[in-house]
């Protein structure tokens, strides 16, 4: 039953944490980019490293381990799009639109600390643009309805594309449209907590990013492809039943 299933908070706390390393080759950017790298991995379980390669190309590219074990690699000008504090990601508002390159999607289960508002956006854009192209059911959290207003747009043309889409939060908003199911709550465990969940029939499919405001606008929290912990996170949700329409 969803009420025997582990607060969301419980959940961010098992969490067993995997390390990675990203590593900048024949890196050739200015300083205040590697600075903004830099921060952005510094608040979460990614080791930051440099290395040349023999004939010093190709010219800025990243790669992605786990030990010895190759993951994923992109240019570095893909990865610093996601990661620069002014990311167009943040103000996005079609689904099409969202580019997010692959690596991403291979760190998987790794804890951030630290991470403001502008970044748990940015974060939950992969997800969003992975409904888009997927399908399924999107489960998002809020914390308070009236922040869809800034997402208004995004969330319209997801449930305009076939999207089941479940948005969760404080009762503060009328939500103007009944295209998603509104689960309005004032139990601390939606209020202080971020979320997006994507529930699809393949396990590959689900994922989800998961965190607690610990500070004022500082969340602490994760992301995961782990189908057992997705399924894990969306029984707990069972728990808020929709209020409102679709």
């Amino acid at each position: 039953m969803a009420d025997d299933a582990p607060s969301l908070p419980d959940i961010i706390d098992r969490v067993d944490e995997r390390a990675l390393t990203l590593t900048l080759y024949n890196v050739d950017v200015p300083r205040s980019v590697l600075r903004d790298i830099q921060s952005y991995f510094d608040v979460q379980s990614v080791d930051l490293r440099r290395a040349a390669t023999d004939d010093g190309i190709p010219r800025n590219f990243v790669v992605l381990h786990d030990g010895q074990e190759f993951l994923a690699s992109s240019s570095l000008q893909s990865l610093y799009r996601v990661v620069r504090p002014d990311s167009p990601l943040i103000d996005v508002s079609a689904p099409d639109e969202i580019e997010y390159p692959e690596l991403f999607r291979h760190i998987d289960q790794s804890v951030f600390t630290d991470y403001g508002r502008d970044r748990m956006v940015v974060a939950s854009r992969e997800i969003e643009s992975s409904a888009h192209q997927l399908g399924g059911v999107l489960h998002a959290g809020f914390q308070r309805l009236s922040n869809l207003r800034p997402q208004y747009r995004l969330y319209e043309r997801l449930a305009a594309a076939g999207v089941e889409t479940h948005i969760y939060g404080r009762p503060n908003w009328d939500v103007p449209t009944d295209a998603h199911a509104i689960h309005a709550s004032e139990d601390d465990e939606i209020t202080d907590t971020w979320f997006v969940v994507l529930d699809a029939d393949a396990d590959d499919d689900k994922r989800a990013l998961l965190a607690e405001e610990h500070e004022r606008g500082q969340f602490y929290g994760f992301w995961t492809y782990d189908a057992e912990i997705v399924d894990a996170i969306l029984a707990r949700l069972r728990a808020f039943p929709a209020t409102g329409p679709a």
